[in-house]
Order: structure tokens, then C-alpha cells, then sequence
């Protein structure tokens, strides 16, 4: 795999006086509002790119954007093998950007905030590599750019850490130098509390409620990607950023 170069964000360093939050996710495809919420809980983001590319479907390569019936997946073609990892996946087929520009302006000709919500789309969607963890990646550290989040982003790779699970998270918010760990609400089917204080590590479960905006249509449609809601709100995203 070419080595991930992350687009540079302020280097905000936390204090060796306070608590460091450290929150750890997969690298998504232009992910929903609810994982940027979770880096903006964090002094430290950390992708999961040496672990093994999910089975089946998965946000890793498809997120999920407006449409009349339900919402409508934009899909990332993607060559993959047994057992690979996240990181040394590649796209199956080069013309997949176009496509989903051409999509995205399509569903969102008449959406309030359409021309710089375009804007960033294109600039996202010209990153030239062929490894969808390393697009991934760089797709997020922009939008996290736009966003004016501040925590430092990390790859897993960086670090020797080899165990599963949540032994894995544990290892690793070791590794960042992290004194708590920021979970989503799915963690709890498989984090076990007591060896995150046992670590010396606070658990900080949170789980992330979307808070209606207005879409095209008369129901609101949660859990869209990022780009829905830039869209519709643009600047006003901010305020979609907080935990309930």
C-alpha cells in the first residue's frame, strides 16, 4: 500500500495535566454525522486500517445518501482477497468517482447549500490513489478540515499492537498516550468495562441521536452520510456535531 499521507489539521496537543480522549473507528466512506461527532469528542482520532476488510457489505465502501424511497447507497467497487486488510484494499474500478459526482449532483440540484457543498464533494472525489483506506482517510481528514474539528488523526498501523477486540482499543489508547476512550453505543456488545478500568482507562460510552433537518420531503431521514447534511445546512452542521 502507498503510505497514507494525512491531510494536516491544527496540532492541538493535550495538556500532560488533563485527561486525553482517544476514540477509534474504521475508516469509513464519507461516514454519517454521528462519527464525526465522536472525533469531535476526541483529542485523538485513530483509524483502524491494519485490521481485516469486513465481510460482506460494509461503510468502509458504501455510505448511504437522500432519495425518495429510503435513501440510496453510493457503493465503492473494490478488489478484495481472503482475509485482507483495510489498508492494502484497492478500487476494482477507476470511473467509480464520476459516477458518484454525477449522482450526487443529480440528488442535490435543488438542495439550499448545492454550490459549496458541491465544491467540497469534487475536491474530495479527485484524490488520486488507488487504495480506498488511504481515499478513505484523506476523504474524512478534509471533511474534518471543513468542519473545524481539532483532535489529532492517527493510524493503527502506526502502532504494535496485534491483539482483538476491545484488548485491541485498550492497546491502542495506550499507545496515543490516552487516558479515556470515547465508544459509541454498539461497544457495548463486546467491551468489557472492567478491563478498561482495570487498564486505567475511563469509558466513555456515547451514543449519537441524529436530530432532524430539513431534507427534500416531508419525513426526515437519519444515519445519511456527512454530505446530506452539508447539503441542506452547510455551515449549520455545527450544531449537529453534539451528543444529546
Amino acid at each position: 500500500m502507498m503510505q497514507t499521507s494525512l491531510a494536516p489539521l491544527p496540532d492541538v496537543r493535550p495538556d500532560e495535566d488533563r485527561p486525553v480522549t482517544v476514540a477509534v473507528h474504521q475508516p469509513n466512506y464519507l461516514p454519517w454525522l454521528g462519527y464525526f461527532a465522536k472525533m469531535a469528542q476526541a483529542d485523538i482520532f485513530v483509524f483502524l486500517d491494519d485490521v481485516q476488510f469486513p465481510q460482506g457489505r460494509s461503510y468502509v465502501s458504501r455510505t448511504r445518501i437522500h432519495s425518495p424511497n429510503d435513501g440510496t447507497w453510493l457503493s465503492i467497487p473494490v478488489s478484495r482477497g481472503e482475509r485482507q486488510l483495510i489498508r492494502d484494499v484497492k478500487f476494482a474500478d477507476p470511473n467509480w468517482r464520476r459516477r458518484h459526482l454525477q449522482t450526487l449532483r443529480h440528488t442535490y440540484r435543488r438542495a439550499p447549500k448545492f454550490d459549496e457543498a458541491m465544491d467540497l464533494a469534487a475536491e474530495i472525489l479527485s484524490l488520486e490513489t488507488e487504495y480506498l483506506c488511504e481515499f478513505n482517510i484523506e476523504a474524512v481528514t478534509r471533511l474534518a478540515r471543513h468542519l473545524g474539528l481539532s483532535c489529532r488523526l492517527q493510524v493503527s498501523s502506526s502502532y504494535a499492537v496485534d491483539s482483538c477486540r476491545d484488548d485491541r482499543i485498550i492497546e491502542l489508547v495506550k499507545a496515543a498516550g490516552g487516558t479515556g476512550y470515547v465508544s459509541g453505543g454498539g461497544g457495548q456488545n463486546y467491551q468489557d468495562p472492567e478491563k478498561f478500568a482495570r487498564a486505567g482507562i475511563a469509558l466513555h460510552v456515547r451514543e449519537y441521536r441524529p436530530r432532524p433537518y430539513q431534507q427534500p420531503g416531508s419525513a426526515f431521514l437519519p444515519g445519511l452520510s456527512i454530505v446530506d447534511a452539508l447539503f441542506n445546512l452547510g455551515d449549520g452542521v455545527h450544531e449537529h456535531l453534539r451528543y444529546a
